[in-house]
């Protein structure tokens, strides 16, 4: 199963708007074949294992994710397993797409195959975070990401934030881009900074088109913003939108997983709303200062500590010179 989701990792930047999926087929303890989804619309990863497989038969089947019982793009994977001849399957978390939700394993029961479930589930989960929680929330996997001083400060009081870390961490705040649906942020970021907003290190090729959303409910974007002449999607908002209702809406727009870049009465607003799932801090060992100065909380304070915005630090790493912090809820 390890194996299994070494393969669907593979996928994270080309299956949205599917999961990503690994197969290992296994006989006498040895791997006889391999398989993992690398696209919407073609093979899933348990389709690929079975066409590399000479004789399945009697064979165990180690697939990351429920395998699909409905005609999408591809056929049902359930289906192909059953006719295959594959004695067991051991399936590492359900999945809880209203088209498949436990479907999978039903059929698969039903046709008389050993079906195990739970292997390695939490990293399976964690490997799906952005799919599982969109398909069951009906709403984006939001990611909170911001570069700030070790006081939490997103610029100074001049607005200065070019550059808060070094040249490390901004490379991989771009790689963070390549793994969402969309980025959103506010009007004041792109009316100070005129940011591009692209996924400019070129590694994501899903069919999901890259989305930014703007919201400029002060409308202090320019009509000659980079984000809205340079050709690309930009969904730019000059209305006051509740941001609960914006995010369903995004999701019925095929936006599953959306990266919010700030500036501060964003990150703030979200965080207020408790609207994201994760966050992930580059934090500079720097002190900036600044009661004026916008930090990655700005709204109404906390008078008591029981009443503080916690979260769990998940990991931490360094990067270069610079703290990478990732978090939940």
């Amino acid at each position: 199963m390890r194996r299994a989701l070494e393969l669907a990792e593979r996928g994270r930047y080309s299956v949205s708007p599917n999961p990503m999926v690994g197969c290992v087929i296994v006989r006498n303890s040895e791997i006889i074949a391999e398989g993992w989804h690398q696209r919407a619309g073609e093979p899933h990863a348990e389709i690929k294992a079975l066409l590399k497989c000479d004789d399945p038969r009697n064979a165990t089947m180690y697939v990351t994710l429920e395998p699909c019982v409905h005609h999408g793009r591809t056929g049902p994977c359930s289906n192909a397993i059953v006719e295959s001849g594959v004695k067991r399957v051991v399936i590492a978390t359900a999945d809880p797409h209203d088209v498949v939700n436990g479907r999978g394993l039903a059929q698969l029961r039903q046709a008389r195959i050993d079906v195990e479930t739970g292997l390695l589930e939490d990293e399976a989960k964690r490997l799906n975070e952005k799919f599982l929680y969109a398909v069951t929330a009906q709403k984006p996997f939001v990611c909170l990401k911001a570069a700030t001083t070790l006081d939490g400060k997103l610029a100074t009081v001049a607005r200065d934030s070019r550059w808060i870390t070094g040249d490390e961490a901004r490379h991989k705040s771009l790689e963070l881009r390549e793994e969402y649906d969309a980025i959103l942020v506010g009007g004041g970021t792109v009316s100070e900074d005129d940011p591009q907003l692209t996924r400019r290190l070129g590694w994501n090729n899903a069919l999901t088109p890259w989305t930014r959303i703007v919201l400029d409910r002060d409308q202090r974007v320019l009509p000659t913003a980079r984000v809205l002449t340079d050709g690309a999607p930009t969904l730019l908002i000059t209305r006051d939108i509740d941001l609960d209702e914006l995010l369903r809406d995004l999701y019925s727009r095929g936006v599953q997983s959306l990266i919010v870049e700030g500036g501060s009465v964003i990150h703030s607003e979200f965080i207020r709303r408790r609207l994201w799932q994760k966050m992930v801090l580059f934090v500079a060992p720097a002190l900036v200062g600044g009661s004026e100065a916008p930090s990655i909380f700005g709204g109404e304070p906390a008078r008591r500590l029981t009443d503080a915005y916690r979260f769990r630090f998940d990991r931490a790493e360094l990067v270069d010179g610079d703290l990478m912090i990732t978090a939940y809820p």
